[in-house]
Formats: structure tokens, C-alpha cells, sequence
């Protein structure tokens, strides 16, 4: 019972008349009043003890994908792993371009020569029947990038009809000229002109050959230059025949150096010892000892004489550095009486060439691109006159020291 509901009952027996004033027994309970406002909180209790641990709730969906971190530093080298099996072979790929020639170590060897090489000679050209004269020979080779074939370019293509056709490439039969005219000396020459008459005219009709290319690098054989002749041997010993001499030089695809060559050698000091040239060494008169060193007059090819082996004064590529005439790669050209044997030949070689041949100069001759006597690279030999097609008007056998005119020749 509340407090109001006690206060009632008390008021309305103190009103009573006459009435004991003994209080009875309580009445029921009134009816439940209405409910109080709520008084203001009261202040915060002490917090109570942590609850126990729930359960784990069930794991939710993985969220968007962060940004690449740095990379972390590099990890130690693992141990090396087990050999795999080799893999199923490919199929064959296609057939790659054909490559340039190699060089002589991969068996492939450029011989410099744009024709075949026989017996080491370089032949470009051949005629057997006797019908060119010495300057229709000489335009035809210099037509073609060569020249005559001299005296012991010649020998190892005809020696085996002087001795056995059997025994060697016999190319050259019957008479034939040389780029010194083909000079028959007693006919002791007959291995290289094929017995050609003695001192016969310009225009006899022969046969020829044509001679050309180059001396290609190799990479074990040493060139060298001695005032301005470049040479790949040079034997200063007096103990070897001529067929000896050509051979030499020809397995090094070389020739004999020419008499001015030979010359220029022996003024160097580098040959000291009578010596074989690509004419013979022809020594008319003993007038030449400058150039042979004292071969005897009118040599025969089982004399024993030093030698020296001389490269082709033409490039790798065949290419002459000026403009041919007719043919003729003419370096240089001194239509001028002024100059010694010797000078001349010194001239030529300092400029990487030699004096031209007989049967160039006669070339350049018809040309008019020499209208004076002048040196040849076989001391102008003009047998009788009869070489004055190439020469001019040269002395038969003259002096070393007269003065002529020269053109410098690369072949």
C-alpha cells in the first residue's frame, strides 16, 4: 500500500462519532496510483567485470586490393637445381644467303687472279695461231686488264713443248711473243718464246698469252717494301737455275722482279749476287751489270744466279687509280728526255708502280701518249731496232745513264 492510500483511511475515522477510536483492520489495498514522475539518474555505477570472450564471428568478404609495396631486398642464392631433360629438337630452319670467300684458313682462298692459275701463272688469254703482231698482242692483253706474259711467266706454259708435253700443263705451242719482245739470244730461250726467230721484226706474226691479276695477302707471308719495290723473297745466293727461280716465285703467285725492280733492289743493297730477272737477265756487252750484278751475255737457263720475287703492283680489286689508256693502267707519264735507267726505275717504284713493258709502252706509243725514246722495264732492249714499237728511237744496247723519257706502268 502506498503512503496516500494510508493517509485516507486515517481521516475517515477520526470523524467517526463516538466511534472507538481503535483502528480496525486495514482495508484492501486502494488501487495503484499513477505512476510518478522519474526522479533525476542517479550517478554512474563502478564499472563492472569483463565479460567472458565471445565466439569467433564467421570470416567476411576479402576487400579491394591494396598498392604494390616496395620491393624487399634480394634473397640469398638459391642452391643450383637439378639438370632439366634436354628439350625435343626444332625443326630445321631455313637455308641462310651464301657468304663471301673466306680467307686461306677456311679453305676457301681467293688466288687474286681473275682467270686460272697454272703452274702459279696467271693466265687471262691465249692464242696459239701465228697471226698477231707484237702490238696486236700487246692492245689485246691491255684490253682485257693484263699484259704480254713475260719471259718467265711464259716458261712454266711452254717449256713442256721445248721438253715433254707429257710431263707439264703445256698451254703456249709454237712461237709466241713476250712483253719484252720475245728475245731469242742464240736461241737458248726456246722454253719461253716457243723458238721464236733471233731479233725478228714488230711485225711477225706469233702467237701470245695474256698474264694478269694479282698477289692476294696471306697471312704467312711477309711483304716487303725495299725502295718502294715490294718484294716476298729475295735469295741472295748465286745457286739457282731459272726454271728454279720461276718456280719459287711462281708458287708464291709472284713473278721474277723486272730489271728495274732488280735494279732498284741492288742500289738498296739487298741483292749483291749475279741475279735472274723476268727477261733473262739479258747482259748485251756486259752494259748491265747494274741491273743482274754480272750475269753473263746471252744467259742460257741452266745457270745458277740469285733472284728475287716480286708481288703485282695492282690492288686487291684489280682497280688502276687513274683512268686506262687503252687499256694501260699508266701511273704516270714523263714524255720527257731527262732521265737515267736508274731514276727512272727509282721514280716508278716510289709511287707504288714499275717502268711499263716493251709491249705496253707500245700501247701508250700508238696512243701518242709517248712520242720520245723511253725506258721500259726491260732496259729497252731494242734488239736491231726492231723493238722501236714500244722503245722509240733507243740505241740497240744503250748506256744506263743516258737520258729518256719513262711512263710508270701497274700490273
Amino acid at each position: 500500500m502506498n503512503r496516500l492510500a494510508c493517509i485516507v483511511v486515517i481521516s475517515l475515522v477520526a470523524c467517526g462519532g463516538g466511534e472507538s477510536d481503535t483502528i480496525g483492520p486495514a482495508g484492501p489495498p486502494g488501487p495503484e496510483g499513477p505512476t510518478g514522475a522519474t526522479g533525476p539518474a542517479g550517478p554512474a555505477g563502478a564499472t563492472g567485470a569483463t565479460g567472458a570472450t565471445g565466439a569467433t564471428g564467421a570470416t567476411g568478404s576479402a576487400g579491394p586490393k591494396g598498392d604494390t609495396g616496395d620491393q624487399g631486398p634480394t634473397g640469398a642464392t638459391g642452391a643450383p637445381g637439378m639438370p632439366g631433360m634436354p628439350g625435343a629438337t626444332g625443326d630445321t630452319g631455313p637455308q641462310g644467303p651464301k657468304g663471301d670467300k673466306g680467307d686461306p684458313g677456311d679453305g676457301v682462298m681467293d688466288t687474286g687472279c681473275p682467270g686460272p692459275r697454272i703452274n702459279g701463272m696467271c693466265l687471262l688469254s691465249y692464242n696459239n695461231t701465228q697471226t698477231t703482231n707484237f702490238f696486236l698482242a700487246a692492245t689485246t692483253c691491255a684490253n682485257i686488264g693484263g699484259d704480254i706474259c713475260t719471259d718467265s711467266q711464259s716458261w712454266p706454259l711452254t717449256v713442256g713443248s721445248w721438253q715433254s708435253s707429257f710431263l707439264t700443263p703445256t698451254v703456249l705451242i709454237g712461237p709466241h711473243w713476250t712483253a719484252s719482245f720475245a728475245d731469242n739470244d742464240t736461241a737458248n730461250w726456246n722454253g719461253v718464246n716457243g723458238s721464236v726467230v733471233d731479233n725478228h721484226g714488230p711485225n711477225s706474226s706469233f702467237g701470245y698469252a695474256c698474264c694478269g691479276g694479282t698477289t692476294p695477302d696471306h697471312p704467312r707471308i711477309t711483304t716487303s717494301t725495299i725502295g718502294g719495290v715490294e718484294v716476298v723473297a729475295v735469295h741472295n745466293i748465286a745457286d739457282t737455275n731459272w726454271a728454279g727461280a720461276v718456280g719459287f716465285c711462281a708458287t708464291l703467285h709472284t713473278d721474277i722482279c723486272s730489271d728495274s725492280q732488280t735494279a732498284v733492289l741492288r742500289a738498296a743493297g739487298a741483292l749483291t749476287v749475279p741475279t735472274w730477272t723476268n727477261s733473262h737477265a739479258d747482259n748485251d756487252g756486259s752494259l748491265y751489270n747494274t741491273i743482274t750484278g754480272g750475269t753473263s751475255d746471252d744467259t742460257v737457263p741452266t745457270q745458277q744466279y740469285g733472284f728475287a720475287c716480286c708481288t703485282s703492283t695492282l690492288p686487291s680489286n684489280l682497280a688502276c687509280p687513274v683512268a686506262r689508256t687503252a687499256g694501260v693502267c699508266a701511273t704516270t707519264i714523263h714524255n720527257a728526255i731527262d732521265t737515267t735507267f736508274l731514276a727512272a726505275a727509282q721514280a716508278c717504284a716510289t709511287s707504288g708502280a714499275d717502268l711499263c713493258s716493251i709491249s705496253q709502252s707500245a700501247v701508250l706509243r700508238t696512243q701518242g701518249s709517248l712520242t720520245v725514246p723511253v725506258w721500259t722495264n726491260s732496259h729497252s732492249d731494242n734488239d736491231g731496232g726492231n723493238a722501236a714499237v714500244g722503245v722509240g728511237n733507243v740505241p740497240d744496247n744503250s748506256s744506263l745513264t743516258t737520258n729518256f723519257g719513262y711512263a710508270c706502268c701497274r700490273k
